[in-house]
């Protein structure tokens, strides 16, 4: 058995330390970087937390500020002040609504625009085009009402009902404008979107009720259900 005192431990022995005071000299000159190494990560760390925190805040102040618009005026302020936000388009919504119903058409036309631009894809924006079509069509921008109503009739990812509905008003406006062969081709186009549809039923009468209907071809009117 080898006793401690012997040449090999001592030899082992000195590696050891050698290897220690390798290790100890390496800390030594690289300690600080090794400490900023890992206060860096943990700063990283700390810092997504934070900032996924401060956003979690900024859309909660966003939702309660617009949750406080109460007037037209504030609709409007709170849109200017948050440009590219959902929520902005949607009180962009609320102002082209109370600027239509009051009969402003122009200032009706600007919000659904601005609306739509702001609005992610989905039934408010759909909704924003459709306002934006009919407040053209009451500034007496026919031509550019009746692409935009063309555009959502067309649009498969667009809620059926308001295709429907963006077929109707297209309907109308042909009538209106001595073209009842564009109407009974709208009729039959939504009746193929969806045949229950109100507005379905609304366009099919609407051609009834034109002079010259009874010499268009005919399709039955949908049944209510």
């Amino acid at each position: 058995m080898t006793t401690p005192d012997t040449p090999t431990d001592a030899k082992t022995a000195a590696v050891a330390l050698n290897h220690e005071e390798t290790l100890r000299q390496a800390w030594e000159r690289h300690g600080n970087t090794v400490y900023l190494v890992c206060g860096a990560i943990a700063l990283g760390i700390l810092a997504k937390g934070g900032w996924d925190y401060l956003n979690r805040q900024k859309e909660l102040g966003i939702q309660n500020e617009y949750a406080q618009c109460v007037t037209i005026e504030s609709f409007r302020s709170f849109a200017s002040s948050h440009v590219g936000h959902p929520l902005a388009g949607a009180a962009e919504v609320v102002v082209a609504d109370i600027s239509y119903a009051s009969g402003k058409f122009g200032d009706a036309v600007t919000a659904y625009s601005e609306a739509a631009s702001d609005l992610p894809a989905g039934p408010i924006q759909a909704r924003a085009k459709l306002g934006l079509a009919m407040s053209l069509a009451l500034t007496g921008k026919v031509p550019e009402a009746e692409t935009d109503l063309r555009q959502v009739l067309g649009d498969s990812t667009i809620m059926n009902a308001t295709r429907c509905e963006a077929g109707y008003h297209l309907a109308a406006l042909a009538a209106a404008n001595g073209r009842p062969g564009d109407v009974q081709k709208l009729a039959e186009q939504v009746m193929q979107i969806d045949p229950e549809s109100p507005f379905a039923e609304r366009t099919f009468a609407l051609r009834s009720s034109l002079p010259d209907a009874a010499g268009a071809p005919g399709v039955p009117i949908p049944a209510k259900p």
